[in-house]
Order: structure tokens, then C-alpha cells, then sequence
């Protein structure tokens, strides 16, 4: 994700050297002739980089420019719990609300956003992103929760009850030990 006109600039030319790749290759016919499938998902994979980065600057440049007294709306079909401090960065960039001003909505430094935002506040307790959420107005509206089954964390679980069946077992003779 680009946070900043800085990242924007460094997209764009991770993009110039992903071209600059394709044109090595394709000059490159001893390689072709080697390993035709080896050239071909070099080209292919580079192809897939630039893909990704014009999707990024297309979403960055959509935040930019969207008018701040309008509501935001972003739509993920698969919102995952640990996307949230993305969107609190997407919504603070929409609504042109520097990390100085959000720093002043909430109890924070803009030391603490920028390094919350560097890391996607995944260093950021839930309270405080609560509390992020709130200075921008976020809210989540339609949301379906889906907790999926999943075998390792069931297989896990049962381990856990068993090692706590064994320990209460355990205690239990250690118990019927002491009162003789």
C-alpha cells in the first residue's frame, strides 16, 4: 500500500526498473534459447510486479482525490481483522487529514501515528485504534463475521483440553496424596 507521495515516487520507479528487466530480457536471446521457460516467467513475473504497483498508484491516487466532505466508502469482500490499520490509513489520506492533525483528534503524538502507520499499526493497541477509528469517523456497516473452521486450530484445541484433563487429574491425586 502507498501511504505518501514519497512511496508514490519510489512505485513508480520500481516500475521503471521492472521495464527496464523486460527490455534486458527480451535482448537476452542466449537466455531465451537456454531456458525458454525459465525467460518466460522472468517476463511473466515481472509483468505481474507492474500489475500490482499500477493497481497500487490507481488506489493511492482514488484517495488523494476523493473530496474530503463526501463519505468514504472502501469495500473489501474479504476484510481480514488485519487489514483495519490499512483502511485507517486509506480513510486519513482520503479525507486529507495530515498525521499532525489526527495526532491532534486523538490522544497521540505524530511520532506515535507515524510509527503506527510505518507498521500498519500492527504495533498499535486495539484502544488505540478504536480511538484512531473515531477521530476519522469510521464505521463498519454490513459486516458478515465468518469464523471458519479450520483442523490445525481444532487439533490444537483438543490437545490443549487434554493436556488440561491430564493436569486436573494430576492435581487430583496430588490431592487425595496429601490427606493421607
Amino acid at each position: 500500500m502507498i501511504k505518501n507521495d514519497y512511496q508514490l515516487m519510489v512505485t513508480k520507479s520500481w516500475i521503471e526498473k521492472f521495464h527496464q528487466a523486460i527490455m534486458n530480457l527480451y535482448q537476452n536471446e542466449e537466455k531465451r534459447r537456454k531456458d525458454p521457460e525459465g525467460w518466460q516467467l522472468l517476463i511473466d513475473s515481472y509483468y505481474a510486479h507492474i500489475k500490482n504497483l499500477h493497481t497500487e498508484i490507481a488506489e493511492y491516487k482514488n484517495l488523494k482525490n476523493h473530496n474530503p466532505e463526501k463519505s468514504l466508502v472502501l469495500q473489501n469482500v474479504n476484510l481480514n481483522i488485519d487489514e483495519i490499520g490499512e483502511i485507517l490509513i486509506k480513510v486519513r489520506i482520503a479525507k486529507k487529514i495530515t498525521e499532525k492533525e489526527l495526532a491532534a483528534l486523538t490522544q497521540l503524538t505524530e511520532e506515535h501515528i507515524k510509527e503506527y502507520e510505518k507498521q500498519d499499526y500492527q504495533n498499535a493497541s486495539f484502544d488505540t485504534m478504536i480511538e484512531v477509528a473515531d477521530a476519522l469517523g469510521v464505521k463498519l456497516q454490513h459486516c458478515i463475521v465468518v469464523a471458519e473452521n479450520n483442523e490445525f486450530l481444532e487439533n490444537q484445541l483438543m490437545e490443549v483440553r487434554e493436556a488440561e484433563k491430564i493436569e486436573a487429574e494430576f492435581h487430583s491425586v496430588i490431592g487425595l496424596m496429601d490427606c493421607n
